[in-house]
């Protein structure tokens, strides 16, 4: 690890400690760790997790604050000149966060990278250069940390779901790139915290509903509220989940906060809310 990191790396995590020796392992294989840090912030978890990990700095919160509040705080302890947020659930490659800074620095107008992800079991062709994304998946995200400052960071309104997105579409109201990197990989196992998607579908649809609210046309509103109304008949009859229906209420409520929000966005202004709007 660097005493003048040019990398951070943050790792969010929340019981999820099974995961943690697979990626200690590959992190340990990289000799590229020698010009980062690694910042873990635990977001109260019951499984100990600070057993791995031992040689990064951690920050344990008093309570589940979700992932993207968690990011913020692991980067404000930052002191590279990139942040790269990682879910705990990874694998990476040899010099993954090099190659990712030289293409940032590579093309000045991208704002966030990823690497290209595969899963367990999946093999994917690599290529060369970067692809623009409307989105990139959160699991291995980079930006330099000042622009990450200038965009204010994740919205923490999002405690789980879309607040990956939200950045990125953010980033692109204000004339920037999102991409992934052909050439490097990592392996992303998609349960890196426990529950199920079903158990939080409510999050998906609520914040679904207010990232697009926030800075989307009002075309893609209508299609993904729309799409949403559609498939909810069929979720309720098989679930019985009432938080499906207060997915809808809350951006009912809080549609003249949200809608604040977009002017902000579409104005320049890219302050993201901090807790309920």
């Amino acid at each position: 690890m660097s005493d003048t990191p040019l990398v951070s790396i943050i790792v969010v995590t929340y019981n999820s400690a099974h995961r943690l020796p697979a990626l200690a392992v590959s992190l340990d294989a990289d000799p590229g760790m020698a010009a980062c840090e690694l910042i873990v912030v635990d977001n109260d978890s019951t499984d100990t997790p600070t057993r791995w990990l031992q040689h990064a700095q951690w920050l344990v919160l008093p309570s589940n604050l979700g992932y993207g509040s968690a990011c913020n705080r692991g980067a404000a302890l930052a002191r590279g000149d990139y942040v790269v947020f990682c879910n705990p659930d990874i694998l990476v490659t040899p010099y993954w966060c090099q190659r990712l800074v030289a293409h940032l620095d590579a093309h000045p107008l991208v704002a966030c990278i990823t690497p290209e992800t595969r899963y367990p079991g999946e093999s994917i062709p690599l290529g060369t250069g970067v692809a623009d994304r409307d989105a990139l998946p959160g699991a291995a995200l980079m930006m330099r940390r000042a622009e990450w400052q200038a965009l204010g960071g994740f919205d923490e309104q999002f405690f789980l779901y879309w607040e990956d997105t939200d950045l990125c579409w953010r980033a692109q109201r204000a004339g920037r790139r999102t991409v992934v990197a052909r050439d490097v990989e990592i392996t992303h196992s998609r349960n890196g915290s426990g529950g199920g998607a079903q158990t939080w579908l409510h999050l998906y649809i609520q914040n679904g509903i207010y990232a697009h609210l926030k800075s989307q046309s009002w075309a893609r509103v209508v299609w993904f509220v729309g799409k949403q109304l559609i498939a909810l008949p069929w979720r309720l009859l098989r679930s019985r989940d009432p938080r499906l229906l207060a997915a809808f209420g809350w951006n009912i409520r809080h549609c003249a906060a949200t809608l604040r929000h977009r002017q902000n966005i579409l104005a320049g202004l890219h302050v993201p809310s901090k807790g309920t709007p």
